[in-house]
């Protein structure tokens, strides 16, 4: 009897395989705990992206606020530096990603779904002064969805909306945001300015709305960040072996339940197996910054896949 309740009780907690080329998954681990850092100023209250350069946390706010990146001091989570991006708008930032020579800002919010001027914002990273404010000129990635060919829908009730971007060094890619259908689909870019489709390359079923991402290129581990929708239950997945072709991918996720309310929507890597992540502010709560830290579980994880892979040789 207690054989049949604990795999009645595995049964329910396990997720759907995550990518449609792969099957089997490094397992899964139903509750996560974050720790808090800090809550932020008022001035990021609306954060929704996260990149880590020079030794600060770099985030920006979305729909309406101003085009301008903010530097936080990683001690205080004060505001330390603004970069303006002079010949840009903030009609709806939703993240931000650099591949270590450049910073992309992704203006592609689409809540209602009609949007036909998605863009990303381009410019070198080394443009960045090491301390105070600046002004820089940007480039723009210009695209549409490559699949998306009706744009009357009612506002959160489709899956063309996009919160999550990162970047590899091929590619950039965007995760979409599924009002409708609570999955995501995978699109892949060019990193050079200019018009172009956004081509499908993959999806899955993400329950819940992904809001953020970062990738670690040298360990080839992706990080994606969300929340179910009405709810804001947050949850993480963590993917590896993300390759550009978007196969052999082993996943976990992870819930957040603890943290219910905050509507989670930031994430980067500011070390091996860390990140941060941010929560703009809700109904519940104030806007925050965690810390993550995935090192024991990578570890785990990678000693399990050599041991699998070991005794099937």
């Amino acid at each position: 009897m207690k054989r049949l309740f604990l795999l009645m009780a595995l049964l329910v907690i396990v997720t759907p395989d995550l990518w449609s080329q792969q099957e089997g998954h490094a397992g899964y681990t139903p509750f996560f705990t974050p720790k808090v850092r800090a809550e932020l100023p008022d001035e990021v209250h609306e954060t929704s992206g996260l990149f880590f350069h020079n030794g600060r946390l770099w985030t920006h706010n979305d729909s309406g606020g101003l085009p301008v990146l903010y530097a936080l001091d990683t001690a205080t989570f004060e505001v330390v530096q603004h970069i303006t991006l002079s010949n840009a708008k903030n009609k709806d930032w939703e993240d931000v990603c650099t591949d270590g020579e450049r910073v992309y800002v992704g203006d592609f919010g689409n809540n209602k779904g009609n949007r036909k001027n998605l863009r990303i914002y381009v410019f070198s990273l080394h443009d960045i002064p090491d301390e105070g404010d600046a002004t820089l000129t940007v480039d723009s990635i210009r695209f549409r969805f490559a699949d998306q060919t009706d744009f009357n829908h009612k506002k959160y009730d489709h899956d063309y909306d996009c919160e999550a971007m990162f970047a590899t060094d091929e590619h950039l890619y965007l995760l979409s945001k599924g009002w409708k259908t609570g999955t995501t689909r995978l699109y892949r870019l060019p990193k050079l300015p200019g018009n172009y489709e956004a081509e499908l390359v993959n999806g899955f079923d993400s329950q819940g709305l992904i809001t953020g991402a970062d990738y670690d290129p040298e360990n080839c581990i992706l990080v994606l960040v969300g929340y179910v929708k009405s709810i804001w239950k947050p949850f993480l997945y963590l993917i590896y072996d993300f390759d550009d072709a978007g196969v052999k991918l082993a996943h976990r996720r992870f819930e957040m339940p603890q943290w219910t309310g905050a509507q989670t929507e930031g994430v980067c890597f500011f070390d091996e197996g860390r990140c941060f992540l941010s929560a703009e502010r809700s109904p519940t709560m104030n806007s925050r910054v965690f810390v993550i830290d995935f090192r024991k579980i990578i570890q785990k994880d990678q000693k399990r896949n050599r041991k699998g892979q070991a005794s099937e040789q």
